[in-house]
């Protein structure tokens, strides 16, 4: 029996921002994964999926989503170059990732424009303090922390709004839209 006085469900997105490395960065962290894996074990993180994630928002109504963009819009961040040179693993959710010794300030001016705009258009988001990670491998069973590796300079130029959506092979990024930062 349906219940017409039932309040209809709700169509949700999973969305986050994040800036993703160009190709010949993605390639240089895919073989550094590689080589990571035989150590660690685990699954490799596919090439075009390597990102650092700016900030995680979950699930958020569809409706919602031009907001979230119009909301994006009015943040002006600088371009910055991250370089990463550390390797660390993280027992609690089994993952390889690498990071870098320092983190330039426009990172943070980015994640706390992100955050404050959000927060004043009525956006949800995990509020745990950011720690900038670009994740190789998931489902690591053990590695060596905090290993240096040769720096790897990455300059960020743009970042993104992006929906992860399951299907039958898996997670997939969706991108629904970017913004270069100045």
């Amino acid at each position: 029996m349906i219940d017409h006085n039932a309040a209809p469900e709700k169509q949700s997105s999973r969305v986050f921002f994040a800036a993703f490395p160009n190709k010949i960065i993605q390639n240089k962290l895919t073989r550094k994964a590689e080589e990571l894996r035989a150590v660690c074990g685990g699954r490799i993180i596919k090439a075009h999926h390597i990102h650092l994630t700016l900030l995680f928002l979950g699930n958020v109504d569809t409706h919602r989503i031009d907001t979230l963009l119009e909301t994006a819009k009015k943040i002006s961040a600088k371009k910055f170059e991250l370089e990463l040179n550390k390797i660390s693993y993280w027992k609690h959710n089994q993952i390889v990732f690498v990071g870098a010794e320092h983190y330039p300030d426009e990172l943070f001016v980015l994640v706390e424009s992100l955050k404050n705009l959000l927060t004043k258009a009525g956006f949800l988001f995990d509020a745990r303090d950011y720690k900038p990670h670009v994740t190789l491998i998931k489902k690591a069973s053990h590695c060596i922390d905090n290993q240096p590796m040769k720096p790897l300079v990455w300059s960020v130029g743009e970042w993104h709004l992006v929906q992860s959506q399951s299907g039958s092979n898996g997670v997939d990024y969706i991108p629904l839209a970017h913004w270069p930062l100045k």
